[in-house]
């Protein structure tokens, strides 16, 4: 045996030794200062991404449906309960900005993005390292906030050149909360809940329990659709603590109970979209035909999903692998990370994944599996439970503080978020206004608002409007014009006393950035309205409008 063959040994036990000396002493770091320093790089990071990605002022790409929810905001906040087509939880936060900004969400997004950027992209992060915490001690915690900070960005590394700016602009914006989008608060409720209901297992208060179903419950009064979550919390509690899952229940009750005030309400039934027979002026008409397309959910179309992931990403393998070690890592070290993550990311995969609406090419599939996210970046730092050795102990937390102080807030919470929602939600007058306030135009709800000026000389219209463009965006505008002899909006029939649900029947013309337009239509009867449109582009050939004016009517000889 030669000497540096026996001095091998002594120098792998030196180096392990060292090792276990660092991470012992990386375990000793105080949490307030990894975090505190985490959350600074993820701002400067947020920061850097927000200057550097194509936008207009404030406004960055956004594919989801954050007109509704912003439309009504500004009718809860004027008065009047909107139809209930998506959930309450977002516009009724947004309620007190539409107050103050006004009817367009452009004027508005300053404050959405500093509130999304500011308060609750921190909170996800102190979130996520007490949920790793929880499963499988302090380091972990860290390893899987630094990966809630870094995934994101590492995709520009591994992203195909074709699919960079898909990936840059329209998906990153809506993932770090750059936009308007519901579906961003809504994740994060759900981390919240996460976090809550690990806490609830080591816990004896039932409060803690009960916050965790009040976050659950909110993020489906955002989000209906994150319903799907519920499987993870009850398979975790119901096998872990099944007492907990009585005080979740509570908590998470008054939210349901808000949103079927809100759908009953808007929509004279408990009911996501039901048919509506709307009637125009020149006669009646079906423009609310329901679509029942066909099944909606595809094995295939979750293959076609991987392929997309093989195609635009040149680490496919690895994304793919991620959250089967992770859940590997889990089922051998933590039955509760198992039971809660595993359970959660593996619910939405199905449900979501094998959606076929959510696709890889438009980058819709990345909004849509926004929920499931913070899953898989739990389950990717679990990968590291796979090395040998390695224990999944839960860190120890501080001691709930005692006597009434957590009941007190707990109280202050459902208060907040549970009992004043109900209140509002039953107590706000429906929108009875014939579309005077709000109309569908195409198919979203958009505010009305504003006025255009319409003068006849000579066979020409000449309109003039002013007072519509925000401080937060470059807008342009879309010149409408119908010749329905009795106006251009037709309202659907009330069910049982619900809300106004009128669709805008109109063209447009013509797209100017000016303040006025001429328009020879010859003979008739016209109403004309402007559209105030916008997207994160700047181009007149995209976006959404965000208003429209009250119509002005001319007649022609």
């Amino acid at each position: 045996m030669t000497s540096q063959t026996a001095a091998a040994p002594a120098r792998l036990d030196s180096a392990l030794a060292q090792a276990r000396r660092a991470w012992r002493a990386a375990a000793e770091v105080r949490p307030a200062y990894v975090l505190g320093s985490l959350v600074c790089v993820q701002w400067l990071a947020v920061l850097a991404l927000a200057l550097t990605v194509r936008h207009n002022g404030w406004l960055y790409y956004a594919g989801g449906d954050q007109i509704w929810h912003y439309t009504g905001a500004y009718l809860l906040a004027h008065g009047h309960l909107p139809p209930s087509f998506v959930g309450y939880g977002w516009s009724f936060l947004l309620a007190p900005v539409a107050a103050f900004a006004g009817p367009n969400l452009v004027a508005a997004l300053p404050a959405m993005v500093s509130f999304n950027t500011l308060v609750l992209l921190p909170v996800s992060l102190l979130c996520m390292y007490g949920i790793g915490a929880r499963i499988a001690g302090r380091l972990f915690g860290y390893l899987a906030a630094l990966l809630w900070v870094l995934v994101p960005y590492l995709g520009i590394v591994f992203v195909e050149v074709g699919y960079h700016q898909k990936y840059t602009e329209l998906t990153l914006p809506q993932v770090l909360g750059l936009t308007s989008v519901p579906d961003f608060p809504a994740m994060v409720a759900l981390i919240v809940s996460a976090y809550l209901c690990l806490r609830a297992l080591e816990s004896e208060r039932w409060e803690i329990g009960a916050l965790a179903g009040l976050a659950a419950g909110y993020s489906i009064a955002i989000k209906p659709s994150n319903a799907l979550f519920l499987v993870a919390p009850g398979v975790l509690l119901v096998v872990e603590r099944w007492r907990s899952l009585l005080a979740f229940a509570a908590g998470l009750a008054p939210s349901l109970l808000a949103l079927a005030v809100w759908k009953y309400r808007g929509l004279g039934e408990l009911a996501a979209a039901p048919p509506q027979p709307v009637r125009l002026a020149s006669g009646p008409g079906d423009l609310l035909r329901r679509i029942h397309g066909p099944k909606l959910n595809s094995w295939n179309h979750l293959h076609q999903v991987l392929l997309g992931f093989r195609e635009h990403f040149w680490i496919s393998r690895v994304i793919e692998w991620l959250p089967v070690g992770g859940l590997v890592g889990l089922l051998a070290r933590s039955r509760r990370g198992l039971l809660l993550v595993g359970t959660w990311f593996v619910v939405y995969l199905l449900a979501k994944g094998t959606y076929i609406p959510a696709s890889i090419d438009d980058a819709s599939f990345f909004r849509i599996m926004l929920p499931a996210f913070p899953a898989y970046i739990l389950l990717a730092a679990s990968v590291a439970l796979l090395v040998p050795g390695v224990r999944a102990r839960p860190a120890p937390v501080r001691p709930e503080p005692t006597g009434p102080r957590l009941t007190v807030a707990v109280v202050a919470a459902f208060a907040v978020f549970a009992v004043l929602p109900i209140g509002v939600l039953a107590a706000v007058p429906r929108l009875h206004d014939q579309g005077a306030l709000a109309v569908r135009a195409p198919d979203t709800l958009i505010p009305v608002a504003g006025n255009v000026h319409a003068s006849v000389e000579n066979g020409t219209v000449r309109l003039t409007w002013r007072g519509l463009k925000p401080r937060s965006g470059r807008v342009f505008y879309n010149v409408l014009r119908s010749d329905a002899p009795n106006g251009d909006v037709g309202c659907a029939g009330r069910l049982n006393g619900s809300s106004d649900n009128c669709v805008l029947s109109t063209q447009t013309i013509a797209t100017t950035r000016s303040t006025e337009f001429t328009d020879r239509p010859g003979p008739g009867t016209w109403t004309y309205r402007i559209g105030v449109s916008a997207n994160w582009l700047n181009d007149p050939t995209l976006g959404d409008m965000y208003v429209v004016t009250k119509p002005a009517g001319v007649t022609l000889p």
